[in-house]
């Protein structure tokens, strides 16, 4: 992508200032009571979805920057009384990347130019004890819940799994809405399945998952800025597009900086979504309720959730 290209688009998805210049959730601003007093009126029958992997030595991560979480018991058989050894208690730590698997991007995670969401400049931001502005712990509070709403891309195509070089346009969101019957609205977040994420659950290739893969092509940053959503998430690395030479083009991961840093629009990643589109094809109904809110990390810039859905 050009950068003049990208800048032009930049200008039209901004929404600095748009919730005052101290605004840190961006446009989890736009998930208001009525927004979910609707959500709630999507739960009919009762069927509960969980979006998350488990968090463990398995997870998808190969072991470079972001490795897999490490489980450490710290009390096993420990008494909670010594003159009382029959009752015992056990205790244990996790050391994980944040990002390690199903997670949140918070909207201090990337930057260009120096400046963040809503104008903060990087510099004053960002430091070894993480992001003073724009942390995870203010998408946590009050947390996020909305109306969900699942645009199967990978069923629109008849496929298991997009191709790996698959860019999904404006053109395929419009398409799966309209195959779907659904339509995404102001306050809603956007749940896309490209079907990436059963290179890793099913076939059980960790370096597939993590190679080239589909993704959302950065034009569909001004669709979703039109119809106001508060968030969107996907089943594959990165949400957007993974290609070949795209990290070496002139604005690299265009959709992450389009939407983080210029609309503040937080990205949900590898989110697994093959039981709820199962679910969804079945019954016809592809909107829901959506519990995702992330773990409340003060100053850091992601998050793991258990993302749930009602239905």
């Amino acid at each position: 992508m050009k950068r003049t290209d990208f800048d032009a688009v930049a200008e039209r998805v901004r929404n600095w200032g748009r919730w005052g210049p101290e605004d840190q959730r961006g446009t989890l601003n736009h998930i208001g009571p009525e927004v979910l007093k609707a959500a709630s009126e999507t739960v009919l029958s009762g069927k509960l979805f969980s979006l998350g992997l488990n968090f463990d030595s398995n997870g998808p991560q190969l072991g470079a920057r972001r490795f897999n979480p490490k489980l450490y018991p710290i009390d096993l058989f420990t008494p909670l009384n010594p003159e009382r050894p029959a009752f015992v208690y056990a205790d244990d730590v996790i050391h994980m990347p944040l990002q390690a698997a199903t997670q949140w991007d918070a909207l201090s995670h990337v930057h260009y130019d120096g400046l963040l969401y809503n104008g903060c400049k990087a510099c004053d931001v960002l430091s070894p004890r993480g992001a003073a502005k724009l942390g995870v712990e203010h998408m946590a509070n009050p947390g996020i819940m909305s109306r969900g709403v699942l645009l199967d891309i990978a069923r629109l195509k008849g496929v298991d799994a997009l191709p790996t070089e698959h860019a999904i346009t404006p053109d395929d969101l419009d398409a799966a809405c309209a195959a779907q019957g659904v339509q995404p609205k102001a306050g809603d977040i956007l749940l896309v399945r490209t079907g990436h994420i059963r290179r890793f659950t099913i076939e059980g290739d960790r370096a597939a998952f993590n190679g080239h893969q589909p993704g959302l092509h950065h034009a569909c940053a001004e669709w979703v800025h039109d119809r106001s959503l508060a968030a969107v998430c996907a089943d594959n690395l990165a949400v957007e597009i993974m290609g070949a030479g795209r990290r070496d083009s002139e604005v690299p991961l265009p959709f992450h900086m389009l939407c983080l840093r210029d609309m503040g629009l937080p990205l949900g990643e590898m989110f697994n979504l093959e039981a709820l589109a199962a679910d969804c094809a079945q019954d016809g109904r592809y909107a829901f309720l959506l519990a995702a809110s992330p773990l409340a990390f003060t100053n850091a810039v992601g998050s793991p959730v258990n993302p749930l859905v009602l239905k």
